[in-house]
């Protein structure tokens, strides 16, 4: 990356050299569909401390590593996939990296439990939800608690889910919108946030600018 580089975003580059795009100066990374797996998010976090948006969507289906020697000061993260293959990411491990997150979008399964820690910061939340329980915990006993959420996307398996899930999650958030994986993945190509909104909403403007 040119010297000073803050952003970098491809889209449909399946061929990315990951260590390529790392850079110290980097604030916003998006690499959508550019089939990075779990080494080349290790490689990223490790690689770019001043990192406050990482956007990874339509990868494979990334798993945070528990344990890093530094991690960086991540408010906006990515990580959702809604292929079939994809399974539930460990929201805990997420939780625990990143304890000031103010976005985060995420295959949600199992124990959700630990997303309450993030009650003071998380204002944006998006959700791939695929199985019974867990949308029942997130509804009852999670959101009631996130005090600063301002937004909530769910993305359910099927178009017939989408009502369902509209009753369900109708009024734990200012702003709910339901869609289905299907919708989610004919629109892949454009991605789930685009940087310059995101980084602009949470202060990071400068990160857009390449010195």
């Amino acid at each position: 990356l040119p010297a000073g580089c803050t952003s970098l975003s491809l889209t449909r580059c399946e061929n990315v050299d990951v260590w390529a795009a790392l850079g110290s100066s980097l604030k916003a990374l998006r690499l959508d569909n550019c089939n990075v797996g779990n080494d080349g998010l290790t490689r990223i976090l490790s690689g770019c401390p001043e990192l406050a948006s990482l956007q990874l969507p339509n990868n494979r289906a990334l798993q945070v590593p528990v344990v890093l020697a530094m991690m960086p000061p991540l408010r906006s993260l990515d990580i959702l996939c809604c292929e079939d293959s994809s399974a539930p990411q460990d929201v805990g491990a997420i939780v625990a990296a990143f304890p000031r997150l103010e976005e985060l979008a995420l295959h949600l399964g199992g124990d959700c439990s630990t997303l309450t820690r993030l009650q003071k910061s998380l204002r944006r939340l998006c959700v791939r939800l695929s199985d019974e329980l867990t949308a029942a915990e997130l509804a009852t006993r999670v959101l009631p608690r996130l005090l600063s959420l301002q937004r909530l996307d769910v993305i359910v398996p099927r178009e017939r889910d989408v009502a369902v899930a509209e009753h369900r999650f109708r009024g734990l958030a200012p702003s709910v919108v339901v869609r289905c994986c299907g919708d989610v993945q004919a629109t892949a190509s454009k991605g789930m946030w685009k940087v310059g909104t995101m980084c602009d909403w949470l202060g990071l403007g400068d990160a857009l600018r390449t010195e």
